[in-house]
């Protein structure tokens, strides 16, 4: 697991945290980035049809006010299969600039296929 910049104890077990995933690429899909709102874990258990899949979280947050007015406390589960559908989503519920930043610089290490031209 990647060290996180928001760092807690053995899992994260409180509301209002993001975690995020990333499921790498295989012959029957494209790499994906899965991030979970009100997440309780530093990992997540994946079904899959050959194997199921254990992932670790790379990166972990607090919400914003604006995640949590929308989320509440219910756990949600968004899959990205783009960066650039990540920073959109980020930028309509108000993820801090340095946030925004420190993920950037994580593209590199967790590859998605490139966005649609405009």
């Amino acid at each position: 697991m990647y060290p996180h910049p928001y760092p807690h104890t053995s899992g994260i077990n409180k509301l209002h945290q993001v975690a995020y995933f990333y499921m790498p690429a295989n012959d029957e899909r494209p790499a994906e980035l899965i991030q979970i709102l009100n997440c309780d874990r530093t990992f997540i258990h994946v079904p899959m049809r050959e194997e199921d899949v254990t992932l670790d979280a790379f990166f972990v947050r607090d919400m914003t006010e604006a995640e949590i007015q929308n989320f509440s406390d219910s756990q949600t589960w968004q899959i990205f299969v783009h960066w650039d559908e990540l920073y959109e989503d980020h930028v309509r519920f108000k993820v801090s600039r340095k946030v925004m930043s420190e993920l950037e610089q994580l593209k590199q290490k967790f590859p998605l296929p490139e966005g649609m031209a405009a």
